[in-house]
């Protein structure tokens, strides 16, 4: 059992919403679903550029900006220390991005012991703590966006850290990111045929084969939906999955169903929720609640 949420404003506006706050609203309904870590990922206005965001044990200090840069070989700039981290701006990449994006991922947590490139993207921000989901309020509560997914977890399998917390990054595709309530029971065939393709992943939780499943779909020419719609035959087990994309978001649900996902749409904005009181609380007690059904792919996208 594992809380979910996600909401997206639907129409462009001269002010971007709260969407950390939102989310932050949600979350402390969903707490009593998991209390062993929680993640935020939110999409705000674009950046200059391309950047990417690596967690660092809190236990070891940053390493000097020239042991980072180095390890970049020119791809970094811009360095920003972080609460349990850094972000940085990358350069892009001569030839085949996918491959150099593939190889900067490598480098930099072989160079630095401990640590997981947690994001990369031009709009998406991830913040991931260990504990309630309080522990976001400092480095979430305040940003704003269009659009957000967030995770509460209660650890069934695998390590209890940052770098098991979701929401996942569909590393290495910049701005797309998953969270995810359920089990996938082919985790382990899919994770060796994608690592004989060159992936890695940052941990070995099996809701991270969902973005990268989705990821790859995307980058050879599926939409969002197709892509949802091939993941919900091809994925074995019992899940509800929420993933955010530069432009929106979209939900599957496996045949069973016996993961909850329920959703609000209005003219202006769509929220998605495990439990209906992370909605009430969202959008009052007049909100119109439906489920998502069986096998069902919706997508949402910004006009």
């Amino acid at each position: 059992m594992c809380g979910i949420a996600g909401v997206l404003h639907k129409q462009v506006t001269e002010e971007p919403a709260a969407i950390g706050r939102a989310l932050l609203t949600m979350a402390t309904c969903l707490q009593h679903r998991g209390m062993d870590s929680a993640g935020m990922a939110v999409f705000g206005g674009a950046n200059s550029g391309l950047h990417l965001q690596v967690m660092m044990p809190l236990s070891r200090p940053l390493p000097e900006p020239r042991e980072i840069l180095d390890l970049g070989k020119g791809r970094l700039s811009e360095l920003c220390p972080e609460k349990a981290g850094f972000s940085a701006a990358i350069r892009p990449a001569s030839g085949n991005a996918l491959e150099a994006d593939l190889a900067l991922i490598q480098a930099l947590e072989a160079g630095l012991p401990g640590s997981t490139v947690s994001g990369m993207g031009v709009r998406m921000t991830v913040e991931k703590a260990v504990g309630l989901a309080d522990g976001l309020e400092g480095s979430v509560g305040s940003l704003t966006g269009t659009h957000g997914i967030a995770h509460l977890r209660l650890a069934t399998e695998s390590k209890i850290d940052p770098a098991h917390a979701q929401p996942f990054w569909g590393r290495p595709y910049p701005d797309l990111a998953v969270t995810h309530n359920g089990h996938i029971t082919n985790y382990h065939k899919l994770r060796l045929r994608f690592e004989a393709e060159g992936f890695g992943f940052a941990s070995h939780n099996d809701s991270e084969i969902i973005g990268i499943y989705l990821g790859r779909k995307m980058a050879a020419g599926l939409s969002l939906h197709e892509a949802l719609a091939a993941a919900g035959k091809e994925l074995d087990g019992s899940y509800s999955c929420i993933v955010a994309t530069a432009n929106g978001l979209g939900v599957v649900r496996d045949p069973f169903a016996t993961k909850p996902l329920l959703y609000v749409e209005t003219e202006t904005q769509v929220a998605l929720g495990s439990e209906p009181q992370a909605l009430y609380r969202l959008l009052g007690q007049d909100a119109v609640i439906k489920e998502i059904k069986p096998r069902e792919v919706r997508v949402w996208e910004r006009a």
